[in-house]
């Protein structure tokens, strides 16, 4: 690798700004659902209309993990992820004009390929800027970039919309990508000195590593779940309460309360219990949540109190996931993230695809016993696969 004692030369302006593009990205990933019944009045279509353009988000970024990542250590990890952020400000500027639904589905397809290369590369810039023995904290604070989305940025991104218009959101968070893009100017760069040629077989290597495979099926059970509960549960709150977006917008505070509490006060649990147990009862949390909605949704005080809890769990589970697989193969971490990436924008658009047939034809009841079901067997799935006697002789060898 090159450039490998520029590994702190600024850590401490480099960390927030990779926080900051995180929460850009989550902020435009999450935005559409509080604002889903806006859009959708102002293209004259219907909510599961305009949740293709969630779909579509997800499906590129899934796309653009698998076949672009694995280019950031050839191209240079400070290269891919400036090149990316300025994809993404194109999308959400198209985003905030778009004159016809397809035009947003468009926009959020590109902001998707964008994203895709972001994540990855923002994680593995982290381990890059951490001191040493803080790579894992590192990585913590920036992962917290999404608690700052949920917070601030869906909550906000709601809010503009009641008082301005859906379009400003967009404005907004291009914004707000523009800044992080001049914070990011002085990452430290990384490039493969002699990178492989990129095959299929080698795009696919991770899937052979240890514990690799079961991780990330799991990420799909839960990236498939939350965004498909999560995209249509703000509209079934304004259905039954008759709320507006700034209203329902308290729904993603509340998890990112949850969210960004759990990345304070966690470490305790993780250290007691270990990843490979904590991950598990974190997921198994995740499904108890979910048919805990649907008695709480005739109550917004009682989806908010549950949604902090929702927004804990998921921030363990996030972390677990990615601290896991980055340990996989260390110096693949590259490889290995941007397949997590990857799987989860697979759920993302699998998952909401599914969401929208179930909630339309079959209401938000059946939606939610059908993601509690798929994040509980994931959370068996993982039980029995690391903690179970099959794990001990690897648990021993490692």
């Amino acid at each position: 690798m090159q450039n490998r004692s520029n590994r702190q030369s600024h850590p401490a302006s480099s960390v927030p700004a990779l926080m900051f593009a995180v929460s850009v990205v989550g902020s435009n990933g999450l935005a559409l659902s509080p604002i889903l019944t806006d859009v959708a009045r102002s293209f004259s279509t219907s909510a599961l209309t305009i949740s293709t353009a969630i779909s579509a988000y997800g499906a590129a970024t899934a796309a653009s993990a698998f076949f672009l990542a694995a280019r950031i250590d050839r191209i240079g990890i400070r290269r891919s992820l400036l090149g990316a952020m300025l994809v993404l400000i194109a999308a959400l500027l198209l985003s905030a004009t778009a004159p016809h639904w397809i035009v947003l589905t468009l926009a959020q397809a590109l902001a998707g390929a964008a994203a895709g290369v972001i994540l990855p590369a923002a994680y593995g810039s982290a381990s890059l800027v951490a001191p040493a023995g803080q790579e894992t904290r590192t990585l913590g604070r920036v992962i917290a970039g999404w608690s700052v989305s949920l917070v601030a940025g869906v909550p906000l991104s709601a809010l503009i919309s009641d008082a301005v218009g859906w379009r400003a959101t967009y404005g907004t968070l291009a914004l707000c990508a523009t800044i992080a893009l001049l914070g990011l100017r002085k990452l430290p760069e990384r490039r493969a000195e002699n990178p492989a040629p990129l095959r299929l077989s080698r795009l696919l290597a991770p899937l052979s590593y240890r514990d690799v495979p079961v991780l990330l099926l799991a990420c799909l059970a839960f990236s498939s779940a939350f965004y498909g509960v999560y995209a249509f549960l703000a509209d079934h709150i304004r259905t039954l309460l008759a709320l507006s977006a700034g209203k329902v917008g308290f729904i993603a505070f509340a998890y990112g309360a949850g969210f960004m509490l759990a990345g304070f006060a966690g470490a305790p649990l993780i250290e007691r219990l270990g990843p490979r147990r904590a991950l598990p009862l974190a997921l198994a949390t995740i499904a108890t949540v979910y048919l805990a909605l649907l008695p709480a949704a005739q109550a917004l005080v009682a989806v908010l109190a549950i949604a902090v809890l929702w927004g804990a769990a998921s921030q363990i589970s996030l972390n677990l996931l990615v601290l896991l697989l980055s340990r996989a193969r260390p110096d693949e971490r590259g490889a290995v993230l941007g397949l997590n990436t990857c799987t989860t924008y697979l759920g993302a658009s699998v998952g909401t695809a599914v969401a929208g047939t179930l909630y339309t034809h079959a209401g938000f009841e059946a939606l939610g016993v059908c993601a509690s079901a798929l994040v509980g067997l994931a959370a068996l799935g993982l039980h029995w696969r690391l903690n179970g006697r099959r794990a001990e002789p690897r648990e021993a060898a490692a």
